[in-house]
């Protein structure tokens, strides 16, 4: 598989694309987090899972899809997707048929699949009021409380699946950038977030440029591992190359961050990242949400 990094640099960057994405990130990698810890840390298997939930969503009558066609959506090998898809099916959540896959009514209503839902429409929720905090929304939060158990609201059920829908686009563009290497992308993605995660709640979030060296923080590998559920040494792996690349530089003991210039070359995948999340607040003012 290719290490190297995505290389096209577009002509030019929208306005607030680098301080939207910069608040955006956070709530993608917690997305991934939740689908991780819902399949018992199987990064893989909370891929899948959603994927295949998605599709019930907007096909509740019938729900069924194709492995190959969740390869294609999730950006993954098909024997990868074949392989989590079938411990799905042994786990009781989903079942299969000549069709392809869907889930089984029993793990939809299930608790902890509700539990997901709403701590995805919560997490969602999350970056909405960040954005707004820096004057990138116009998110206002339905009237009341959130519900913290029970069924979501209307609204609530809006804001997951909307969501949910950037993130599938989010995976499958991540795979793009890195040569199918989704880890590769996963890993770079959590080093620059943790890297930039201190300004998130303060005035620098809405800077419009690549936040320069002086104000990126080193974050460990062993910080990475913890945060995205993986192995230490597939993390260090993936970090050693990224190291090799240039596209990460390690800072004396503190551990290792994606410097401003190689954020900079990388400007494609900000563009796509932006372009996503202005998809996903379209989405919420379609359905009757400020956003």
């Amino acid at each position: 598989m290719s290490q190297s990094a995505p290389q096209s640099e577009p002509s030019e960057v929208p306005r607030n694309a680098y301080p939207m994405v910069r608040i955006s990130s956070e709530f993608f990698l917690r997305s991934v987090d939740l689908l991780t810890q819902l399949q018992g840390d199987k990064l893989i298997s909370g891929l899948v899972f959603m994927a295949v939930w998605h599709n019930h969503m907007h096909d509740p009558d019938g729900g069924t899809v194709g492995v190959r066609e969740l390869a294609r959506r999730l950006n993954l090998p098909y024997e990868t997707v074949r392989r989590h898809a079938a411990g799905l099916v042994r786990a009781g959540q989903c079942t299969a048929t000549r069709e392809g896959i869907s889930v089984v009514p029993a793990a939809l209503k299930s608790r902890s699949t509700v539990d997901w839902m709403r701590k995805t429409y919560l997490n969602t929720e999350r970056m909405l009021v960040d954005l707004t905090r820096a004057r990138l929304a116009k998110y206002e939060a339905p009237p009341g409380l959130p519900e913290r158990q029970g069924k979501l609201t209307r609204e609530q059920m809006v804001i997951a699946i909307a969501s949910t829908r950037q993130l599938l686009a989010g995976i499958r563009m991540l795979g793009d950038l890195w040569n199918g290497d989704l880890l590769r992308g996963l890993v770079f993605s959590a080093i620059w977030t943790a890297n930039v995660k201190h300004v998130i709640n303060t005035a620098t979030a809405a800077h419009q440029a690549v936040l320069p060296d002086d104000q990126r923080r080193p974050v460990s590998i062993l910080a990475i591992s913890n945060s995205l559920r993986l192995p230490y040494e597939t993390v260090r792996r993936h970090a050693v190359a990224l190291e090799k690349a240039g596209i990460c530089q390690r800072v004396g003991q503190q551990g290792v961050i994606v410097p401003a210039s190689e954020h900079r070359k990388l400007a494609s995948g900000t563009v796509q990242a932006h372009g996503m999340l202005t998809n996903l607040l379209a989405d919420l003012r379609r359905a009757g949400l400020k956003a």
